[in-house]
């Protein structure tokens, strides 16, 4: 599953991961497209059993994550 939040203001790029995580089945990958790293989300996923892995977008199209439920 992907989603695309680059363009967006705070905080609507957090709402759209923690809506679209709602359901997400254990072992399964959100992957998002974001302009910069978000920073106070990280604990957050962390806490509700997801790991996020970030890299870098190509041509300094700022970040993807990936986030999986664990």
């Amino acid at each position: 599953m992907e989603l695309d939040n680059r363009g967006l203001l705070p905080p609507e790029p957090m709402v759209r991961i923690m809506a679209a995580i709602e359901n997400l089945p254990a072992g399964e990958a959100l992957h998002v497209l974001m302009d910069r790293r978000p920073l106070p989300l990280y604990a957050i996923l962390e806490q509700r059993g997801f790991k996020v892995e970030t890299s870098e977008g190509e041509n300094g199209g700022g970040v993807q994550l990936t986030i999986t439920r664990f």
